[in-house]
């Protein structure tokens, strides 16, 4: 007896389809990922943005990497993104902190941007100005 497909079958999706699209328009112009690495670089616009709006960006960028392949860090902790971003370590933690409420989650391995909050980060970044 063949089976059939259920309908709700058009909801699933592959992990790493969710917003490629929106992911790499929303962190264009704003960071590069180093192939070899995994690395992220700061671009001259990224520097222009709200320290918000450079936190997401830069666990978004770890999250691309890790779609991507080249990295499986998709955590950091508050001491790196305080590096990468331009804060103390304790301003860091405070910003952390008001959006862990919206966008991330705090893992054992440190800061994070579920996968299902991906889209949500991408919106918010372009309106602010990001992906240019």
């Amino acid at each position: 007896m063949p089976s059939e497909k259920s309908p709700l079958e058009i909801l699933l999706v592959s992990q790493d389809a969710i917003a490629t699209d929106a992911v790499a328009k929303a962190l264009r112009g704003l960071v590069m990922i180093v192939k070899e690495t995994g690395e992220i670089v700061a671009s001259p616009t990224f520097e222009k943005l709200d320290y918000n709006s450079k936190i997401l960006a830069f666990l978004l960028a770890r999250r691309a990497a890790a779609l991507l392949g080249i990295s499986d860090k998709v955590a950091a902790e508050a001491d790196v993104i305080a590096t990468f971003v331009g804060l103390e370590p304790q301003r860091a933690r405070e910003n952390l902190s008001r959006l862990k409420r919206k966008f991330l989650t705090k893992t054992s391995e440190g800061w994070a941007l579920p996968l299902p909050r991906v889209p949500a980060v991408c919106e918010e970044l372009a309106s602010k100005g990001g992906g240019r």
